[in-house]
This record gives structure tokens, C-alpha cells and sequence, in this order.
């Protein structure tokens, strides 16, 4: 497999990873730091009524299909 540099920009520390691709290797590094569960409608007005601003994701861009 090839080998993956991960980043942390924030703490500004890096990690070598051997991974298949590089989300895997982005997935291995950050589950160690981070919890990812679907919010529900009462978290959502928790986090809300704190101040946690809703953040939007980017669209990642489609391949095209063969043949066009």
C-alpha cells in the first residue's frame, strides 16, 4: 500500500500512514480524535442555543461518465 502523510493543521504535527487510499488514511488518524453520530433534533437546538454555528460541506465533484 502506499504511504500517507496526514497533517494535523492545527497542532501542526504529521503522521505517516500506510493506507490503501487517502481517505483511509485520513479515517485512521482522525478516529482516534474525533466522533462522528448523527445529530438529533434536541443536540441540534443544544449545540444551537451555545453558539455552534451549522458548517456546510463542499459537493465533491462527479466524475464524468464513459463515453461523453
Amino acid at each position: 500500500m502506499p504511504l500517507y502523510s496526514v497533517t494535523d493543521m492545527t497542532h501542526l504535527s504529521t503522521r505517516l500512514v500506510d493506507a490503501a487510499n487517502p481517505a483511509q488514511a485520513l479515517r485512521h488518524v482522525t478516529s482516534q480524535q474525533f466522533a462522528v453520530k448523527a445529530a438529533t433534533a434536541g443536540l441540534v437546538a443544544k449545540l444551537m442555543g451555545a453558539g455552534i454555528k451549522l458548517e456546510t460541506t463542499t459537493p465533491e465533484p462527479q466524475p464524468e461518465p464513459e463515453g461523453y
